[in-house]
């Protein structure tokens, strides 16, 4: 029996890695393959998941911890996608904040159940904007120190990092930042794409169809500092009713909303400056 493919693509909060796995699970999809997903969050009753299965995918959540310290409910929830799904093709994606990904997933996952899965190149999508302040590039705000920790751990271990929303630039600041990335983690793989375009989505999902990570047991993580920085990177998860006496544009009260936040957030200043 053939084995079925393990694909993690990991990546900072905000990099668009639920967009780009629904556009990856659909170009599988069309090529005749079965699909199934994994999705991960510190919390329950995941967007992610909601937004998956909405287009007609096998979704499995693992809540309440990262894939790092939830090998076990990992590994459960394939074999229930397999018994009911029988995925050719697996898509997890972990939290946004987590790292030591390689070590503690793709690792174990080859040496345990190798026989059962092909573990594919772990990729960590970047959001380019971004990249480019945590990187020196542009100025504009940035995170604190113990943030920044968990962003460069990501692309340390990475086997390949994706550049998202490339669309977002013009060549010259996406030839500098490649460049950039290059220089920086020589041993990764760079690619750019667009998961809303479909800009050399094709490029990337290649890279991924073949070969096999090289995760193992070889980045040093300082694990006061990750949780530390993982800690300052707490939500609130909330589901709101509301209600209008006259038809209303959610469209616009959403986007009203989301200023009004954005703006009351950033007056708040930041919380910590560590």
């Amino acid at each position: 029996m053939s084995k079925a493919r393990y694909v993690m693509v990991g990546g900072f909060l905000g990099a668009g890695k639920t967009t780009t796995l629904l556009r990856l699970a659909e170009r599988l999809k069309s090529q005749g393959l079965r699909v199934g997903l994994i999705t991960n969050d510190q919390s329950v009753g995941l967007v992610d998941t909601a937004l998956l299965g909405s287009h007609d995918l096998p979704v499995e959540e693992i809540t309440g911890g990262c894939f790092c310290c939830r090998f076990n409910s990992l590994t459960d929830a394939a074999e229930k996608l397999a018994k009911d799904e029988r995925p050719d093709v697996f898509l997890a994606e972990p939290v946004g904040s987590c790292t030591d990904l390689a070590a503690t997933v793709s690792y174990p996952l080859r040496r345990l159940y190798g026989a059962a899965y092909s573990v594919a190149p772990y990729s960590v999508l970047v959001d380019p904007v971004r990249a480019e302040r945590v990187l020196g590039l542009a100025t504009g705000k940035s995170f604190s120190p113990k943030v920044l920790y968990i962003y460069a751990k990501q692309l340390e271990e990475a086997d390949i990092i994706v550049v998202n929303k490339i669309d977002l630039l013009d060549n010259a600041r996406f030839q500098k930042l490649m460049a950039a990335l290059g220089e920086k983690y020589p041993k990764a793989k760079v690619v750019g794409i667009s998961a809303r375009d479909g800009t050399n989505f094709d490029v990337w999902a290649e890279m991924i169809a073949s070969g096999e990570t090289a995760g193992g047991p070889t980045m040093e993580v300082d694990y006061d500092v990750y949780a530390e920085g993982e800690a300052l990177l707490g939500w609130t998860n909330a589901t709101v009713t509301v209600s209008a006496a006259t038809p209303a544009d959610g469209n616009a009260y959403l986007t009203k909303l989301a200023a009004d936040l954005h703006d009351g957030l950033t007056s708040l200043g930041p919380k910590s400056p560590t």
